[in-house]
C-alpha cells in the first residue's frame, strides 16, 4: 500500500470470465453513451502527505496557529454537532451551491453495534495476532500492473499468490476490505492521447508512482480498460468482501489531480481533446472575464467528475453485489459557498478553496453523496487527523462533515489516517473520534510501521481500542 502515503504507494507484496464479467461488459458498453449525454448545464496529495490529508493544503488555519492537517494534537473544537441544525444549513446552503438531486435512499443500512479497527497493507501472516488485538478488519491490496501487466494479459502466479494472502486474513476470522489497486499500468496510460489528464496550461498530469491517474472521468477507453480489469478481478477472488474501496483515481481517491503542477497554479484538469469536446464553453480558460462561461465550466468540471463517481459505484456494485462501497474521499471538500464565491472570481485562483487545491481537485462532496443511487455505500475519509475547528459545516473536521452529508439517508461513515508518523497520542484521538462521532470505523496506516517499530505500536493501537 504505502510506506507514508506522501511518498510511495508500495503493493503489500506484490479464468474465468464469469457471468460477472459479463456482466460489466454491458456497463462498458454503456460508456461513451453516458459520457456522451453528461449535461452540460447540470449543475491532495500533491506528494506531500506527512500528516497531511491526500489532498492539497486544505481548511483555514486553526486558532492555534498550527497549520491544518499537521501531525501535532488534532484540533478538538466544539465537536457537538446537531443533525437536525446541519441539514437546516445544507438546505440554506442550496441557493449559492451548484443544484443536485437527491436519488432514493440506500436500501441497506449499517447493523453493526460498535465501531471496528482495522489495519491498512495487510500481509497477511500476523492476522490472527491482530484479531486478538482487537484488529477485525484487514486491507487486502492488489496491484493492477502486476496482474494485468499487458492489455488483457493476466499473470496468473500473481493471482494465485494473492488468493493464497487472502486466504491467511480470512482464516484469522479477519474481514477483509479489497483495494484493487487502480494506481495505472503505463500501457493504460498509452491507449490514446487523452488517457492523462490536462490542464488550461496544456501541462499532461504525470505524477509519481503512487500518485499517477488515468484520465477515467473523460477518456472512455480508460474506462473501458477499468471495467474489464474490475470484472476480472471478481471473477478470480469472488465477492466475499466485507468492502471494497472506490474512488478510481489518484490514490483511488475520488478527485483530480493536484492543483499545482509543473510550475503552474490553479490548474484544472478538462482541457485535453475529449473533455473539450463536450464542454459548455470551450476554449475558456480559468480567470477569463466571464462569470456567466466561470458558472458553466465549473458546473461541468464538477459534475463530470460526479458521473465518473456514479458509473464507478455501478460498475463496482454489478460484480461485488454484497460488499460495501467505501467511496475515498480526500482532503478537506468544498464546503456550503465556496463554488459561488469563486465563480464570482471567474475561478482566477483567488478565493481560499481554490488556494487549498479543494476547487481544482473536484471536492464537492456534497454533490457526490447526493448522486449516490446504489446500495450499501459508505462514505470514508482520508484524513481522520483533522479534527472540528467548530460546529457550523464550515468548520466541521472532513469526517465530521462528511457524517453530516450522509446522515439523512443513513450513509455510515468511516476513515484512516494520513500518515504512518502519527503519534501515539494523535492515534488515541482519532480512536476517540470514532467512538465519539459514532463512525462505523478506523483503518490505521499501516501495518509495517504497527508491527515494525513505528511511533504507534501494535500494543497502543489494541490499548485505545479497548479503552
Amino acid at each position: 500500500m504505502r510506506i507514508d502515503r506522501t511518498v510511495v504507494r508500495v503493493s503489500a507484496r506484490r479464468r474465468r470470465l464469469s457471468a460477472l464479467a459479463v456482466a460489466v461488459l454491458a456497463v462498458v458498453a454503456g460508456t461513451n453513451l453516458v459520457l456522451a449525454t453528461l449535461s452540460p448545464h447540470s449543475a491532495v496529495h500533491n506528494d506531500l502527505r506527512s500528516g497531511l490529508s491526500r489532498g492539497a493544503l486544505p481548511a483555514p488555519s486553526s486558532a492555534d496557529g498550527r497549520r491544518p492537517g499537521t501531525s501535532n494534537s488534532p484540533r478538538h473544537g466544539n465537536r457537538g454537532f446537531d443533525a437536525a441544525t446541519g441539514r437546516a444549513e445544507l438546505a440554506a446552503s442550496a441557493a449559492t451551491q451548484d443544484p443536485v438531486t437527491s436519488p432514493p435512499d440506500p436500501v441497506e443500512t449499517f447493523t453493526d453495534n460498535r465501531a471496528w479497527f482495522g489495519v491498512l497493507q495487510a500481509g497477511g501472516n500476523r492476522a490472527a495476532q491482530e484479531m486478538s488485538s482487537g484488529i477485525s478488519v484487514a486491507d487486502f491490496e492488489l496491484s493492477w500492473g502486476q496482474y494485468e501487466p499487458q492489455p488483457g494479459v493476466f499473470n496468473e502466479n500473481y493471482a494465485a499468490y494473492e488468493r493464497s494472502r487472502l486466504a491467511q486474513i480470512t482464516a484469522a476470522g479477519q474481514r477483509v476490505t479489497l483495494e484493487l489497486g487502480m494506481n495505472p499500468p503505463g500501457w493504460v496510460l498509452n491507449l490514446d492521447p487523452g488517457a492523462r489528464f490536462m490542464n488550461q496550461y496544456g501541462d499532461v498530469w504525470q505524477g509519481t508512482s503512487s500518485n499517477d491517474a488515468a484520465n477515467a472521468v473523460f477518456d472512455p477507453k480508460v474506462r473501458s480498460a477499468e471495467a474489464a480489469y474490475v470484472a476480472h478481478v471478481a471473477a478470480d477472488f469472488g465477492d466475499s468482501f466485507f468492502a471494497v474501496r472506490a474512488g478510481g483515481l489518484l490514490q483511488d481517491e475520488l478527485r483530480y489531480p493536484d492543483a499545482t503542477f509543473n510550475g503552474h497554479n490553479n490548474c484544472y484538469w478538462a482541457f485535453d481533446t475529449d473533455a473539450q469536446a463536450r464542454s459548455p464553453v470551450p476554449g475558456w480558460r480559468p480567470g477569463d472575464p466571464d462569470t456567466a462561461k466561470a458558472a458553466a465550466f465549473l458546473d461541468y468540471y464538477l459534475s463530470s467528475i460526479t458521473n465518473y463517481e456514479s458509473w464507478l459505484l455501478h460498475t463496482y456494485r454489478t460484480v461485488f453485489p454484497s460488499a460495501w462501497l467505501q467511496v475515498l474521499f480526500p482532503s478537506w471538500g468544498l464546503r456550503p459557498g465556496d463554488t459561488a464565491a469563486a465563480v464570482a472570481h471567474n475561478l482566477d485562483g483567488s478565493t481560499p478553496p481554490a488556494s487549498w487545491g479543494t476547487l481544482e481537485m473536484g471536492l464537492d462532496w456534497q454533490r457526490q453523496v447526493a448522486s449516490i443511487d446504489v446500495p450499501k455505500v459508505m462514505l470514508y475519509s482520508t484524513w481522520m487527523e483533522r479534527g472540528d475547528d467548530g460546529s457550523s459545516l464550515q468548520q466541521l473536521a472532513p469526517a465530521h462533515y462528511l457524517q453530516a452529508l450522509g446522515s439523512s439517508r443513513g450513509f455510515p461513515v468511516a476513515g484512516e489516517n494520513a500518515s504512518n508518523t502519527d503519534s501515539v497520542a494523535l492515534m488515541r484521538a482519532m480512536v476517540q473520534r470514532v467512538k465519539s462521532w459514532g463512525l462505523a470505523g478506523l483503518m490505521w496506516l499501516d501495518e509495517p510501521t504497527l508491527l515494525g517499530g513505528g511511533p504507534v505500536r501494535l500494543a497502543d493501537y489494541a490499548a485505545a481500542i479497548t479503552g
